[in-house]
């Protein structure tokens, strides 16, 4: 109870203006509405005369002038408002007048014309402020008006401002004090040189205790969490932040003696003014527009720290996969580095998205528009890479070959020595390596050799040869298939058979079938069973 009764004392004295004017206007105004009644429309108009004719031009003209007379245009000299005026002055507008007025005021300030020698001018219409030589300034009848006072005593108060103002300023601009400020510049420079010198020799000490911890505490772990957390790896991003504050601090400083320095003599002390604002008032939108992206940063450390994680969870669990440690059913090995790939891309992809969303630049019209222009630009001029990258996927997927596989693509025969998101290499017999996009790879006929003969346990070899005359098969029959089981590659069983082929050119044509489990011979292989069966057949006479 002793806690909350100061509070209730603080709550009385702010209520009580408010209930005692309430309490003094109450009765006046139930006195009021129970005097005075509102008059009815139609009254109002049978009262109302025909409305008199005005024009446009004086009723804006009546706007424009209250306001400048209630506003005025001030004479700054040395920084310093001197006066008010208000209204022309014959031929000249109020803009000119104060412009001349001003600009007699400053050369009286940088002359040498004692300030005592100032004196007051009283005419008809106008009081002036006058030198031996020259009028500084006239007042009219609407500037005393405006100020609710005589002109005299605009006058007066004038004066006294001028001559404050030019004493001042002869005082600052004086030799003496010119050769003061100059003093004080040389030791602010000699106090900044000391400071700076020690604060190299801070930081320098500094970056040597952060080299000697890292050497230290350097873990040999290959956990990547250990690492990222280890004492070595946060003293480098401590050095990082060092740096940082060094080149910071020395800015400032140098910042802070211009500042000062200027503010020293009275020609630059509006620079000096400037130089702070133009620090000062950047440095407050930022820390305003800092604390309203607060939220904003931790849900875009929240995201980046979610994906990373779950990145390595990925890779993790494909790369036992890969090695055969995890298994899981209807899923291939091989599709593990794919596969992770995949979802690398997915999980950036996201975080990305994340990222674009969190910050202010997505509530920007302008950069809506440019990064829908890029988007479609990026995606327009990918179009060919996608279409490789998805073949690339579908032929992982579907495992029509394998690294080292013997394959047939179209017209092109050879090893498969690299499978990538974009082309597909081979090396053919005379060891070109043939580099095929994906969409083509995808679009062709694939003949796999070596999945044929690794799940059919061998590969038929079909030899077509022609002879001049018409020849039983079981003539030479056993001639042709003592030479295919001669030829080294080519199996016993299943025994290779001969049967007939077409008629071409008035020659006669033969098939000879044999298998063989050397596929990755398979073109030579052919080569020599064709030469065999030819040698053969030249021995018997058959041509």
């Amino acid at each position: 109870m002793k806690t909350i009764l100061p509070f209730l004392y603080i709550a009385i004295l702010a209520l009580a203006p408010v209930l005692t004017g309430y309490a003094e206007s109450a009765p006046e105004s139930q006195h009021d509405t129970a005097v005075t009644a509102e008059p009815s429309a139609e009254t109002l108009l049978e009262t109302l005369q025909e409305p008199s004719q005005v024009s446009d031009r004086d009723v804006i003209r009546s706007f424009t002038d209250s306001l400048r007379q209630d506003n005025g245009l001030p004479v700054v000299v040395n920084n310093f408002e001197l006066f008010r005026l208000y209204g022309g002055m014959d031929d000249l507008s109020l803009e000119e007048r104060v412009e001349k007025t001003t600009s007699r005021l400053n050369g009286f300030l940088n002359s040498r014309v004692p300030v005592d020698s100032l004196s007051i001018a009283d005419g008809d219409t106008l009081t002036a402020i006058t030198t031996p030589d020259t009028i500084l300034a006239a007042f009219t009848d609407s500037d005393a008006k405006a100020e609710d006072v005589t002109r005299m005593e605009l006058a007066v108060r004038a004066l006294d401002n001028i001559s404050k103002q030019t004493a001042g300023f002869r005082e600052e601009t004086s030799g003496r004090n010119i050769m003061l400020s100059l003093l004080k510049s040389i030791a602010l420079l000699l106090a900044l040189t000391v400071f700076w010198h020690y604060l190299n020799s801070f930081f320098t000490f500094l970056e040597s205790w952060i080299q000697k911890l890292r050497l230290q505490h350097k873990t040999s772990s290959d956990n990547k969490l250990i690492q990222l957390l280890s004492p070595d790896h946060l003293a480098a991003g401590f050095g990082w932040f060092s740096r940082v504050l060094e080149l910071f601090v020395k800015i400032l400083l140098i910042y802070a003696y211009l500042a000062t320095v200027f503010s020293f003599f009275p020609w630059t002390k509006d620079l000096s003014a400037n130089l702070l604002t133009f620090v000062l008032e950047p440095g407050k939108k930022l820390f305003r527009e800092f604390g309203t992206t607060i939220p904003n940063v931790i849900a875009v450390i929240i995201f980046i720290t979610i994906v990373r994680y779950l990145g390595r969870f990925s890779d993790t669990v494909f790369h036992n996969i890969a090695k055969g440690e995890l298994k899981f059913v209807g899923f291939e090995t091989e599709w593990a580095e794919p596969t992770r790939k995949i979802v690398k891309i997915v999980l950036y992809s996201i975080l990305l998205f994340l990222l674009f969303a969190s910050l202010p630049l997505f509530n920007n019209q302008a950069a809506m528009i440019l990064v829908t222009v890029f988007g479609l630009t990026f995606a327009l001029s990918a179009v060919p890479s996608v279409k490789n990258i998805l073949s690339g996927i579908m032929l992982n997927y579907t495992g029509s070959f394998r690294n080292g596989d013997r394959v047939g693509i179209g017209a092109v025969k050879g090893e498969i020595i690299h499978k990538g998101l974009l082309v597909t290499r081979i090396k053919n017999r005379q060891n070109e390596i043939i580099i095929i996009p994906n969409r083509q790879v995808f679009h062709s006929k694939i003949i796999n050799y070596t999945e044929s003969v690794q799940k059919n346990g061998h590969l038929a070899l079909e030899v077509t040869f022609y002879l001049r005359r018409n020849v039983k098969p079981e003539t030479i029959r056993e001639s042709v298939i003592e030479a295919a089981l001669g030829t080294d590659g080519i199996m016993l069983d299943p025994k290779p058979v001969l049967t007939r082929a077409g008629v071409m050119q008035g020659r006669y044509g033969y098939r000879l079938t044999a298998n063989t489990q050397d596929f990755g011979r398979h073109d030579a292989l052919e080569t020599r069973l064709a030469q065999n069966i030819q040698d053969r057949l030249l021995d018997n006479n058959v041509q």
